[in-house]
């Protein structure tokens, strides 16, 4: 019986190297054992944990490549849901309607409609645009200079500007413009607003219930990475047991290998939304502009990349629980 145990020294020698140290194993099960020797085993696991993904470099990075991918969707849902949400806030200051008049009234007729326009409840502002002045708008943008050479006459209609009180809907302002004689037709922007607010629901949802699959996907990514890495280090893990380790001591080294592919995970989504933001907004931009907007494509804030990080950490380090508890029930059975 001694001669099978005397070699047990010499093996755990080597097993401080590989799971934070035989020896340590012993005085965390000392009474004398304080925060001190918690934090030095702590740091240790975590520089083992990082230099075991430093000597095995192809499985660490298709590892951080799948979480990083799992995790850079949401992201981008996310941050596409705030650039909505940022366009709609300035959708919702504009409350401006275009009232199209009767094309056989004269200038007259129509200041004598803005006039009575002016009186009505929840109407701030009337601004008239003549029909030479809309017909010069459309000469000045691209694309209708030739069809407009090719027009005689002009056709265009008096316009009125109606910027409606910040209290007043724009459903309702519509109606009671409408119901005027000498009003031919009205548009505004109620519609489009509300279709955008439907669409940033759609994709918060969307968001949401992709941060659910793809935040699953990298967690069991990072367990079958942590399974693989816990079950070629079973016979040190055996050793250290042996040794009066608790599964708490045994469990720590790869709880930070977790740590570490979680959060390099997130940073690699992180630099995926900021590359994805950087290649569509100069399109974003000159769409705006086109538009005659100064809306400018933001890519994630300080908030919502913080939270990645955090994210990326809690679910490599719950990967990692879970797949060294696993094994250590499955060793414990056997």
């Amino acid at each position: 019986m001694n001669r099978r145990v005397q070699p047990a020294p010499s093996a755990a020698a080597s097993a401080p190297q590989a799971a934070g140290g035989a020896g340590s194993a012993a005085r965390n099960a000392r009474p004398g054992f304080g925060p001190r020797q918690w934090l030095l085993h702590h740091r240790h696991g975590a520089a083992d944990a990082l230099i075991r993904l430093w000597r095995q470099p192809m499985a660490a990075l298709m590892t951080l490549a799948l979480g990083g991918l799992a995790l850079a969707l949401p992201l981008m849902l996310a941050t596409v849901s705030n650039n909505l949400q940022t366009l709609m806030q300035g959708l919702r200051s504009s409350g401006q309607i275009a009232v199209f008049l009767d094309p056989g009234l004269d200038a007259a007729s129509a200041d004598q409609v803005a006039a009575r326009v002016r009186k009505l409840a929840g109407v701030a502002a009337v601004e008239v645009r003549t029909p030479a002045q809309g017909l010069q708008e459309l000469r000045d943008a691209a694309g209708f200079a030739e069809a407009i050479a090719a027009i005689d006459g002009n056709p265009l209609p008096y316009l009125l500007l109606v910027q409606a009180s910040p209290a007043t809907l724009p459903d309702q302002l519509a109606v009671d413009l409408i119901a005027l004689a000498e009003v031919d037709q009205v548009q505004h922007d109620q519609q489009w607003r509300q279709r955008l607010d439907r669409v940033l629901e759609l994709l918060r949802r969307l968001a949401a219930a992709s941060l659910l699959l793809f935040g699953v996907a990298a967690l069991l990514v990072i367990s079958n990475s942590v399974r693989l890495e816990v079950a070629a280090r079973r016979e040190e893990i055996g050793i250290v047991k042996l040794l009066g380790a608790s599964d708490a001591f045994v469990r720590r080294p790869f709880l930070w290998c977790g740590f570490w592919l979680g959060g390099l995970s997130a940073l690699i989504a992180v630099a995926l939304s900021l590359a994805a933001r950087a290649w569509f907004s100069e399109p974003a931009r000159a769409l705006a502009q086109s538009y005659g907007s100064s809306f400018d494509l933001q890519g994630p804030g300080t908030v919502l990349v913080l939270t990645t990080l955090a994210g990326g950490v809690l679910l490599g380090c719950a990967g990692a629980y879970i797949a060294t508890t696993f094994q250590l029930i499955s060793d414990r059975a056997s």
